[in-house]
């Protein structure tokens, strides 16, 4: 994949979390008392399954210091 500002190759690699992974944002936070709690706009990226972690592909762009991830469907 290139990269979206600079054009340059970007290297594919994975963002990992033992929970929910979501982007949430600015002035929200997450409620509930689960590991798998999320505010009412997140956006997931990945989710955490009982064995394994929460895993999303994601692009780096060495040049910029930029990171492109691809948003799961629910």
């Amino acid at each position: 994949m290139n990269c979206p500002y600079c054009g340059k190759e970007m290297r594919l690699g994975q963002i990992c979390a033992d929970n929910l992974l979501s982007w949430t944002p600015d002035g929200e936070r997450a409620s509930g008392g689960t590991r798998w709690r999320k505010s009412p706009n997140s956006i997931v990226l990945a989710k955490y399954y009982l064995l394994a972690q929460a895993s999303v592909d994601a692009y780096y762009c060495e040049e910029c210091k930029k990171i492109v991830i691809d948003v799961v469907s629910e």
